[in-house]
């Protein structure tokens, strides 16, 4: 019995010495992993650059809907050179802020505001489509703090905002009564 059981043995070493060796290759575990992870990162950037390039073409057709016209146009101009942004990031801060306010006043006060200043309602995007859609739903200052965001402007540019859209409007005869209701709204002291 004990030569069976060493014949056995002997022949079990026999198949273990003539089997193909099979390594461990950690550096080829590893190369793997990596390009896996790499893979998987390109993929997801490639995911997040369309999605930026989605909402900035969105953002793109509704200022390209933002034919400012009228009076509203050296508006436009003032803040874009006073606050160095761009016409369109200036033509949306004001439509946001004004769609704020044409949610918050009074429909008389907000039309006596509108019928001082031609080509006011330019930046509301009279035109309907997009940029009328996403400013009519603007009601508070989140809501215009969201939109300065969509435009690539800081929300704490809102504060720069406010007090140069109220000069200019003062400037174009819009009553005491309406700019305090308008500095009410969009909380701008004094």
């Amino acid at each position: 019995m004990n030569a069976f059981r060493f014949g056995l043995m002997g022949a079990s070493l026999c198949l273990v010495l003539s089997a193909p060796a099979q390594a461990f290759d950690l550096k080829s575990i590893t190369d793997s992993a990596n390009k896996a992870v790499s893979d998987a990162s390109d993929k997801a950037s490639s995911s997040v650059n369309q999605a930026n390039e989605a909402a900035t073409g969105a953002m793109d057709s509704a200022n390209s809907q933002l034919a400012v016209t009228g009076e509203a146009k050296a508006l436009v101009d003032s803040l874009s050179t006073d606050l160095g942004v761009t016409q369109q990031q200036a033509a949306g801060g004001a439509g946001a802020l004004l769609a704020m306010a044409q949610s918050n006043l009074s429909d008389d006060q907000f039309s006596g505001i509108m019928n001082k200043v031609p080509g006011l309602d330019s930046l509301l995007g009279s035109g309907g489509g997009v940029a009328s859609s996403m400013l009519g739903n603007i009601s508070s200052l989140q809501g215009v703090s969201t939109a300065f965001s969509a435009l690539g402007l800081s929300p704490e540019m809102i504060s720069q905002f406010a007090p140069k859209i109220l000069g200019f409007l003062d400037g174009e005869g819009v009553g005491a009564t309406a700019l305090n209701s308008l500095k009410g709204v969009w909380g701008v002291a004094g």
